[in-house]
């Protein structure tokens, strides 16, 4: 009987701890007690659905899990997570994967960014981080930048673009927009041949648009900022409207031209929201904002969804220096290879070709910025009963090797920090899980510890 009675008060228990974390899932926590964080946690990370759609391409960053179920790893894996240890000096949690890889190739030409770094108090340093589906939502990026502004100093978000896919799963910044926007990207297609902006993107108001950004509290240096540099082409003699924080709506005067333009909005002391209307129909060809503070080191991401990387050849090399006169980066991150694994092919050298290009263009427009290319990372294919590495992978390295050293920049082995072969199931089935049961993608964890892996290698070249 007494039996029976503890059965049935472990359920009890049980029961309860489920509930307790089903409400904690829909909770944004972002708190510190007693030297213990406080934070989000989601029991239901491995089987939340997204819609969102590939446009065609081989990959897109959230898949449907809808046969996945709760099991009791999940569970307690959250409850572990309740309760996050502090952090070292990067604030990454210590996980138990991945390897301590060393930078490789041309590492003397990381000297214009660790240069830059020394001189962070009188100059804001600036990276640019590219990739495909694997930095979507802020991912990998939001670390690398948390890690370095946490060390060198700075906050905010830095570069937001006015139409994005990834806004219903990007936890970094809330960022709406209105359903008026004419827009295209070297990702899906451009019938008018509109010139794409520095992020592979430009958006066309249709009268009366508006887009709107607001901070969020799920990492300390993203929570204000207090400049935003809208920037465009193209306009029309006319003015845009914007507001801080809800408040009065100001005015602003574009300027004509086809150069690229920045333009400075600056809110009475911090602003954690703001909010721009363009109420005129092709008012500007616009292309993107940053989200600032005065001083420290920003850094941007771009993703380019379901792309190889070698489009971004679709950017002219006019825009991207006349961006480079208001977005002097001193660091160029390209991180793709995964969309690429899709194709039939094994023969690398055409990507080997277009890509010398892109580096080439880069070059051009920033002949003082250090580049590294990041390989690709492990994929898994099912062999059996077991997930392996899948052959297209090793091919594809050795031809991403091939190309930083052909163009004299830095390289960084990902696939290598994974790991090696056959790491990725690794990581699907650590504990707590780095990645998605696809084989293929990231969650925020893994992510997380990318990043760690990453701008430990970086800074252990810094002299």
């Amino acid at each position: 009987m007494r039996g029976e009675n503890k059965r049935k008060e472990a359920i009890l228990i049980l029961g309860l701890t489920i509930i307790l974390l089903y409400i904690l899932s829909f909770i944004k926590i972002d708190y510190e007690i007693a030297g213990l964080k406080l934070k989000t946690i989601d029991i239901f990370l491995d089987i939340r659905s997204d819609n969102s759609s590939d446009s065609g391409k081989n990959h897109s960053f959230h898949l449907q899990h809808n046969n996945y179920f709760l099991s009791e790893a999940n569970i307690f894996s959250s409850i572990v997570h309740i309760f996050e240890s502090p952090k070292d000096n990067l604030n990454f949690t210590a996980l138990s994967q991945g390897v301590k890889t060393k930078i490789t190739g041309n590492t003397k030409q990381l000297s214009y960014f660790f240069d830059a770094l020394k001189n962070i108090k009188s100059k804001p340093v600036r990276i640019a981080h590219y990739g495909d589906s694997i930095i979507e939502g802020d991912l990998i990026t939001a670390d690398i930048r948390e890690a370095l502004q946490k060390k060198y100093g700075g906050n905010a978000v830095g570069w937001l673009g006015i139409v994005s896919q990834d806004i219903t799963f990007r936890t970094t910044t809330k960022h709406t927009f209105s359903d008026n926007w004419e827009n295209a990207t070297i990702y899906t297609n451009n019938p008018k041949k509109l010139p794409f902006g520095i992020s592979g993107e430009v958006a066309i108001p249709k009268g009366n648009a508006w887009v709107q950004y607001e901070t969020t509290r799920i990492r300390k240096t993203l929570k204000d900022f207090t400049i935003v540099k809208l920037y465009y082409s193209h306009a029309k003699n006319s003015q845009i409207y914007y507001s801080f924080d809800g408040g009065p709506k100001q005015t602003a005067q574009l300027k004509t031209g086809t150069n690229i333009q920045e333009l400075t909005l600056v809110p009475n002391g911090k602003a954690q929201s703001i909010r721009i209307e363009f109420p005129i129909a092709e008012q500007a060809y616009v292309y993107g904002v940053s989200l600032e503070n005065e001083s420290g080191i920003f850094v941007d991401n771009f993703p380019l969804r379901g792309n190889s990387g070698v489009d971004l050849n679709q950017i002219s090399l006019n825009v991207l220096k006349d961006f480079s006169k208001y977005r002097d980066y001193n660091l160029i991150i390209l991180e793709f290879g995964l969309n690429i694994l899709g194709t039939t092919t094994t023969d690398y050298n055409w990507y080997e070709r277009e890509m010398t290009k892109v580096i080439n263009l880069f070059k051009s427009a920033y002949p003082k910025a250090s580049i590294i290319m990041i390989s690709v990372h492990d994929k898994a294919m099912k062999k059996g009963s077991n997930f392996v590495t899948d052959p297209a992978v090793l091919k594809l390295l050795e031809a991403q090797k091939k190309i930083a050293e052909k163009n004299n920049i830095a390289f960084w082995n990902l696939f290598e920090a994974m790991g090696g072969e056959n790491s990725m199931q690794k990581w699907v089935n650590s504990n707590p899980p780095l990645a998605f049961k696809d084989y293929v993608h990231f969650n925020d964890q893994g992510a997380a510890k990318i990043a760690q892996l990453f701008v430990e290698s970086l800074l252990e070249e810094f002299k």
